[in-house]
């Protein structure tokens, strides 16, 4: 192959032949951080084997600030996302920041183009809350040489891909939250607990599922399927979910939702039941909305003003201190479960 027609290699390319992530390639080559002598050696000698040239002129092109991170968020519908854009917005403008919100509807080629954005220098660094945990994605990120932090808005898996991380991580203990809101309901008697699963496929809510199925297993109440509603995780699918059991004459003793969105619909289809059983269900909720404290209902806070902060501080400890300064940090916020005496409606 002549040389005209020879691919240009890149940084990515390097990475790939040695083994390690961009940020790797990038800290050795600047001499920047601490680098395991083995791992400096692949990463050299992948260098001399594709005849790597550093970009010089691209690098300072990079030095350029927008001045802008990126939030991207799954949803526009749930007020939890609401407080997580306030925390951001503070973090950012203490930092003389703007912020570009990008919605992707949970969906994978959406969460793609806010990786994309980030790659095309539109922004300095990305706060995705994401849905996906796709080879693509992951394969997409780790080709990003700017600070990202990933949120699942569960226990993250990349913990456990034995694969080196450029990137950082928050994770809500959603497992921990259902399993104390079916505990609780457990813990006052009922045995007759249904449960709104949200969309099947997403592991924030398989996650939540496995809880509340290891919760009636602890407690000694058998799991009954028929007691189990996947639907979309709004309002609709709460709503649907008192349809569906209602309409197969199935009144349980009380609800665990994964989200308080799905259990205010459930309780509009309680209103709307002829039934005087549908009048007599207790609820517990995962977000603590507001509605959930003024129609009384209890809830699982978990906290989501503090994911926001925490992850834009991450973001900003990168382009502050220095990208390759600090290994990839996982942050895990701990749910709590608000209890309130639900009155019989």
């Amino acid at each position: 192959m002549s040389d005209s027609k020879q691919k240009k290699i890149t940084i990515y390319d390097v990475a790939k032949y040695a083994g390690v992530s961009p940020g790797t390639v990038s800290r050795t080559l600047n001499q920047i951080g601490y680098i395991k002598e083995d791992t400096r050696e692949k990463v050299l000698q992948a260098v001399e084997d594709l005849q790597y040239i550093p970009n010089v002129a691209g690098r300072t092109l990079k030095t350029t600030k927008t001045r802008m991170i990126c939030l991207a968020i799954p949803d526009t519908s749930n007020p939890i996302y609401f407080r997580m854009i306030e925390a951001t917005l503070e973090v950012a403008k203490r930092n003389k920041y703007s912020v570009l919100l990008f919605y992707t509807n949970g969906q994978e080629e959406e969460e793609l183009k806010a990786i994309r954005i980030l790659q095309e220098s539109t922004v300095d660094a990305l706060f995705l809350v994401h849905f996906s945990y796709s080879k693509q994605l992951r394969e997409m990120v780790s080709r990003c040489v700017q600070p990202i932090v990933l949120c699942g808005m569960c226990s993250h898996l990349w913990l456990y891909d034995g694969i080196e991380r450029n990137f950082d991580t928050i994770s809500i203990r959603v497992y921990d939250a259902v399993y104390s809101a079916t505990s609780y309901l457990i813990s006052k008697g009922y045995k007759k607990i249904a449960y709104l699963a949200g969309k099947r496929g997403i592991e924030v809510y398989r996650q939540r599922y496995e809880a509340y199925r290891q919760a009636l297993s602890d407690g000694g109440i058998p799991y009954n399927d028929d007691l189990v509603y996947w639907n979309s995780y709004d309002e609709s699918g709460g709503y649907a979910g008192g349809k569906h059991f209602f309409s197969k004459g199935i009144f349980p003793e009380a609800l665990c939702a994964s989200n308080d969105l799905q259990m205010i619909g459930f309780y509009r289809a309680c209103q709307d039941c002829s039934k005087e059983q549908a009048r007599h269900i207790e609820f517990v909720g995962v977000d603590n909305l507001e509605i959930s404290e003024l129609l009384n209902f209890s809830s699982v806070d978990i906290h989501e003003a503090e994911v926001g902060k925490n992850a834009t501080e991450l973001l900003f400890l990168r382009m502050n201190e220095g990208f390759e300064k600090l290994p990839p940090q996982d942050v895990f916020i701990n749910p709590k479960l608000v209890t309130r005496n639900q009155k019989v409606y």
